[in-house]
């Protein structure tokens, strides 16, 4: 049975310079992930499912499923500093736990802590299809925060 998906409350253009950041990343382009929103403290990305990001045709590679995590996780810390801040990550574990088979994959990250030297965030994510959702992943998210402006 596929487990539900809770989506934590977004802010209506909250950090726009973090969704701009993030999107202008070629790798975000690469991937086609699309920033759903942020929270203070919260963020949710999706990736679409295509045949080029799996290693199957069918499941996409953990790898780019620990890339989709890692986004989550530093961008759910960075949601919850001032406007000008940015983080870069200093490491994530990945706890797989379905395949990532799906229409799209969607990332919740959410912040534990975040201060002027390093943040901790946990992230899911979740396969969704036509009857619903699957948590494939789970991760823990480290990053160092820095004033971007700088």
């Amino acid at each position: 049975m596929p487990s539900p998906m809770l989506l934590p409350a977004l802010i209506p253009g909250h950090r726009p310079d973090l969704r701009a950041g993030l999107e202008a990343m070629p790798s975000s382009r690469l991937l086609g992930l699309v920033v759903v929103g942020f929270g203070d403290g919260v963020s949710v990305i999706d990736m679409p499912v295509r045949p080029e990001l799996t290693f199957d045709g069918r499941s996409v590679q953990g790898g780019l499923v620990g890339t989709l995590a890692d986004y989550a996780g530093v961008s759910a810390a960075v949601s919850a500093l001032p406007a000008g801040w940015a983080a870069s990550t200093l490491s994530f574990d990945v706890h797989t736990l379905a395949p990532a088979r799906g229409e799209r994959l969607v990332a919740i990250g959410r912040v534990i802590r975040v201060g002027k030297t390093h943040g901790v965030a946990t992230a899911e994510v979740h396969a969704v299809t036509g009857e619903g959702t699957t948590l494939v992943a789970t991760a823990l998210v480290t990053c160092r925060p820095f004033e971007a402006s700088r």
